[in-house]
């Protein structure tokens, strides 16, 4: 996958992450103009993460330009761990595999929470670095305000609860999840100079 090219293009929160790169939905108005680039940059997988706040244009661009399209529904309360759960294995798999493209709405707060899913209960036994939580801890040049992550938290809490009676993937023990949870935050305040 061509990054740079990903990279140079504007989209808003664009970075990279774990083989692929994030940032705003593809599907919004002033996205449109880019999926050419997306589509010559190697992108092999879109990650939707909105739910119920979206068109289905988004799965139309993706077929049109054959490229997998993946609804992976999160936010911080109303999406069911069991809907969440019985997709897990599905999202590991494409985040492992690279050249993808995840977003939600602004790219920054169900996005940190994916990808804090991802690396709380599979990224970490790969020995790979916590995700940045670039919607809730931003750059110090940054003049957007970061958000509370205690979102990502009770989300990350009440999954690991579910998945504790409901083996669906394997997961840590409570002292190891306790201090994956730890490292998370450290190393966005680290990466924020906070």
């Amino acid at each position: 996958m061509d990054i740079r090219l990903l990279l140079n293009t504007g989209i808003e929160n664009i970075d990279t992450v774990y083989g692929g790169v994030r940032g705003t939905t593809l599907s919004s108005r002033h996205n449109l103009r880019h999926w050419q680039n997306v589509v010559q940059s190697g992108v092999r997988t879109v990650i939707e993460l909105r739910d119920g706040d979206h068109s289905d244009r988004l799965c139309s661009l993706c077929e049109q330009n054959n490229i997998r399209y993946f609804a992976f529904p999160l936010d911080s309360h109303t999406v069911p761990n069991e809907v969440i759960a019985t997709k897990l294995q599905q999202l590991f798999e494409i985040i492992d595999g690279g050249d993808f493209y995840i977003a939600c709405a602004m790219g920054l707060h169900r996005t940190d929470m994916a990808l804090s899913i991802y690396w709380m209960f599979h990224g970490a036994e790969l020995q790979l670095c916590p995700p940045y939580l670039k919607g809730h801890f931003p750059m110090p040049d940054s003049r957007r305000k970061g958000v509370d992550p205690s979102k990502i938290f009770r989300r990350l809490n009440s999954l690991y609860e579910y998945l504790c009676d409901n083996r669906v993937i394997e997961i840590p023990d409570k002292q190891t999840f306790a201090l994956r949870r730890k490292e998370l935050i450290e190393y966005s305040k680290t990466k924020a100079n906070i």
